[in-house]
């Protein structure tokens, strides 16, 4: 009887993975560890496991590091975790998981070895006999060759034509900048000339005016303004 109610009181007052945590040593983790893996949440037990350095720990952490593992089908990483187990332990059960996932891995490889280009080489040199021996595919492979050369001798013809617009295009476009040269330059010489001529009026006009003031008794151009009265 005692024992029981040991351990119903164990299992009232058992603490979460969160609680856990919250005390922060090592067992503690171990044991929020176990309680994610125990509600299959694997991701977060392998979290944990992975912090565990404690040494009388070490080696629980790592084969439940396997299961998790193993669980989430990292099968590369499972083994990786149960060699590392069995280094500090020699544990029938760590190797029998061990063993036993080895297996898994062995039966789900594929067993064609061979690389796929060398694959691919027969197969070419299965059709290239196939065509001597049937004269039937000989006429179907030259057919299907002047076709391929047919199309590629269209796509240069299309390709040259193009290129033939193109430099006609650039030819134009070179003429009439050319042109568009010449006016600009034009237009300049003119306004050159334009501006020679107005200087050469405006100097005679101030030579004139300049003649008919000196006449003038004035001694300034421009008279003072009268004061308001």
């Amino acid at each position: 009887m005692k024992k029981l109610i040991i351990l119903f009181a164990v299992f009232l007052f058992a603490l979460t993975p969160k609680e856990y945590l919250k005390i922060g040593s090592q067992e503690a983790i171990y044991d929020a560890a176990n309680g994610y893996y125990k509600m299959k949440e694997y991701k977060k037990a392998i979290n944990l496991y992975k912090k565990i350095t404690k040494p009388s720990l070490k080696f629980r952490a790592l084969y439940n590091l396997g299961n998790a593992y193993a669980k989430t089908f990292q099968f590369q990483k499972a083994i990786k975790a149960y060699k590392e187990a069995l280094k500090i332990k020699k544990d029938k059960d760590a190797l029998y998981n061990l063993k036993l996932i080895e297996k898994i891995i062995h039966q789900h490889k594929p067993k064609n070895k061979h690389n796929p280009n060398k694959n691919n080489e027969n197969k070419h040199k299965h059709i290239q006999n196939n065509q001597k021996n049937n004269p039937k595919s000989k006429k179907n492979h030259n057919k299907q060759n002047n076709k391929n050369i047919n199309q590629h001798k269209k796509i240069k013809n299309k390709k040259n034509k193009k290129n033939n617009k193109n430099n006609k295009i650039n030819k134009i476009n070179k003429k009439h900048t050319q042109k568009s040269i010449k006016h600009k330059q034009y237009q300049k010489n003119k306004i050159k000339k334009l501006q020679i001529k107005e200087q050469n009026t405006t100097d005679i006009r101030k030579r004139y005016y300049m003649n008919l003031l000196k006449n003038l008794q004035f001694n300034t151009l421009l008279l003072p303004l009268r004061s308001q009265e």
